[in-house]
């Protein structure tokens, strides 16, 4: 026995749980973000000891990353601000290296995510407020009637609902990506040089959209 977690073999897989291992491998090489998902699939790949576990995390992550196209509910930008506020809030850069990258992509301002990183969130707009105020209430159970209210007229009352759902949702992922990781992530440091590089214009910022499937 081991910790982390590791990404168990195909052949130790039962046959009823056949069709979610090869779900989350599968997705896993389409996005081809590892070279060999049947051995390292990441997050995803090592919560595979439990394979109905990881492929329902899969498929709910499949599709929050699909639903800013619907024009239905939250958009992309709104799903990447909350890996802002979540990533500063739990302590965490376990999905910043990305995350930042794909939140400028769409549309978030920088300034917004350096505004909240170091702590001067007085600088958000009106609107990046509202978001900040409704995912940690969400987040903390401290809703109250005029936020939900605010957020629904923002993005409708199915926009409000899934908007909320991602929220949990991804308090779940960034403690399961730790867990699955051993707590190896991305240093301050690293994320900070990050921030400055694409604000500066030296690291070009790549489409979001190469992760949305």
């Amino acid at each position: 026995m081991s910790f982390p977690p590791r990404q168990p073999a195909r052949s130790e897989i039962k046959p009823e749980d056949t069709e979610a291992y090869n779900f989350v491998v599968d997705r896993a090489r389409y996005h081809s973000f590892m070279p060999e998902p049947e051995v390292n699939a990441g997050y995803y790949g090592r919560f595979l000891l439990a394979p109905q576990v990881s492929a329902s995390l899969c498929r709910l992550g499949q599709y929050f990353r699909a639903v800013g196209d619907n024009g239905l509910s939250f958009s992309h930008a709104d799903r990447e601000f909350v890996d802002q506020i979540l990533g500063k809030d739990l302590k965490t850069n376990c999905v910043a290296i990305m995350h930042i990258n794909d939140a400028v992509s769409t549309g978030v301002r920088i300034e917004a995510i350096e505004a909240i990183r170091f702590g001067r969130e007085e600088e958000l707009t009106e609107g990046e407020k509202l978001l900040a105020s409704f995912i940690r209430k969400v987040r903390d159970g401290t809703m109250d009637p005029d936020t939900w209210a605010r957020m629904e007229e923002r993005m409708g009352e199915r926009g409000a609902v899934d908007y909320a759902s991602f929220i949990l949702f991804l308090q779940t992922t960034m403690r399961g990506i730790q867990l699955a990781s051993g707590g190896k992530e991305a240093s301050d440091a690293e994320v900070d040089q990050l921030i400055a590089d694409i604000k500066s214009g030296k690291h070009a910022v790549e489409d979001y959209r190469k992760g949305i499937s």
